[in-house]
Formats: C-alpha cells, sequence, structure tokens
C-alpha cells in the first residue's frame, strides 16, 4: 500500500507538548547533566564538558538560530537580527570569551578552546550539521520545533549551571556573566519561540508537522550524543 498523505492524530500543539514529556527531550534531565548540577561531576570532567559543548554555543555555533533568517519572514527576520545586534553590544554575550572564563576556573586555556574549535570532535560536528541543515534547508515549522526543542532550554540550564558552578565549584561570580545575562533572558527566550510555534508550527500541514517533529527528534539525539561524548 503507497501512503498517499500523512494523517494527523491530534492538533501539532498536542503533538508537541507529547513530545516534551519524553525524557530525551528534557536535557536538564540528562544523568551527565544532573552530576554537574549536583556539584557529582569531578573538577576535570566538567572541563571535559565545557570544551565538549564550546564549539556548538560559541565558535562555529555561535550564530546558529540566525540562519533561521532564510526560513521565516522578513518581519520576524528584522526582530531577530535586531535582537543579535543588541546582544553584540553587550560584553557579556558575548559567548566565546564568555566560556573561556567559565574555563579559566577549571584550569583550561586559550589553546584548549582553539584546539576545540579546530578539531571538532564527530559529536560536535554531527549537532552542528543537524542544526544548520534544519535552519537552512529546512521549512519554517522545522526550524521552530527545532528551536522549541534546544533553545528554549538553554536559558534555565545555563542559569542552574551558574548555580552550581558557584556553589560546588568555587567558581567567581565575576566569572559566571555569561551564563547569567543567559539565565536573565529566560522570559524573552520563551516569548519568542512561543511566538515562532504559534505562527510557523501551530499552522503547518499534518506532514510538516511529521517532518518538523522528526527534526525535534534529530536535534536532541545529536545533542544527547555530545552529552555523552565526555564518558
Amino acid at each position: 500500500m503507497i501512503l498517499n498523505e500523512i494523517q494527523a492524530t491530534a492538533t501539532p500543539r498536542e503533538l508537541l507538548a507529547v513530545d516534551g514529556l519524553r525524557p530525551l527531550v528534557d536535557l536538564v534531565a540528562h544523568p551527565a547533566w544532573q552530576s554537574v548540577l549536583n556539584g557529582e561531576m569531578s573538577r576535570e570532567k566538567v572541563g571535559r564538558l565545557i570544551l565538549c559543548f564550546y564549539p556548538v554555543i560559541a565558535g562555529p555555533g555561535r550564530y546558529l538560530f540566525s540562519a533561521k533568517v532564510s526560513q521565516i519572514s522578513a518581519e520576524d527576520g528584522a526582530e531577530l537580527f535586531r535582537a543579535i545586534y543588541e546582544a553584540e553590544q553587550k560584553p557579556e554575550a558575548d559567548a566565546d570569551a564568555g566560556w573561556q572564563v567559565v574555563g579559566e576556573a577549571f584550569g583550561l586555556a586559550e589553546e584548549d578552546f582553539d584546539k576545540a574549535i579546530k578539531n571538532l570532535t564527530p559529536e560536535a560536528a554531527d549537532y552542528l550539521k543537524t542544526a544548520h541543515q534544519h535552519s537552512l534547508r529546512s521549512s519554517p515549522a522545522v526550524a521552530a520545533a527545532v528551536a522549541w526543542a534546544v533553545e528554549r532550554q538553554l536559558p534555565r540550564l545555563w542559569g542552574a549551571l551558574a548555580d552550581s558552578l558557584e556553589e560546588h565549584y568555587d567558581v567567581p561570580k565575576t566569572s559566571l556573566h555569561h551564563l547569567r545575562y543567559h539565565q536573565a533572558r529566560t522570559k524573552d527566550v520563551d516569548t519568542w519561540i512561543e511566538h515562532l510555534i504559534e505562527r510557523y508550527f501551530d499552522t503547518a500541514t499534518p506532514y510538516e508537522v511529521f517532518e518538523a517533529r522528526r527534526a525535534l527528534w534529530e536535534i536532541t539525539w545529536a545533542w544527547t550524543a555530545l552529552t555523552e561524548s565526555i564518558s
């Protein structure tokens, strides 16, 4: 039998809610993140975690979300560029410098970060490739779902990480400005991604929703593989 079309079993938002309940989609729930947030991870391993994620949140991954301008409306694209421009005016928004300062507390040097970018691990390369693919070549519904899956969670994750580094690893407050900057943006990020979901995911066709949900799982799996690569 040939399947000619995708049949919706629920509304897009109801299906997204189902995905949101899956453990894989809850980035903070992963044992590795729980370990560092609870202060149970060794300092040496925390350093590896920082280097592991550096290329996908700084360096080559710094402007991943801006790629979605090619897939969203001109109005939303202008708003996205405005937010990026404003962030560029704030020293605490500099991901490269911000994460390197955090890394210094764990004995990491500038050369370590340079090496992490020049010699991407397979997991980091796969995450960057997956994120770029869904940002540049996929539908707006896919881009919105990918942002919902990862970017929506990061302000809270970085805030919880800052709390743990200060409490359990004696990292000074002055080294946590970048993480706190993102934590302070929680409401703004929630509002922006909710707008993207309402405009591009809730209104998508059943097939576009199917593709978007598949992308959601691909990006969260790539994040999970990257997390587990520090073991």
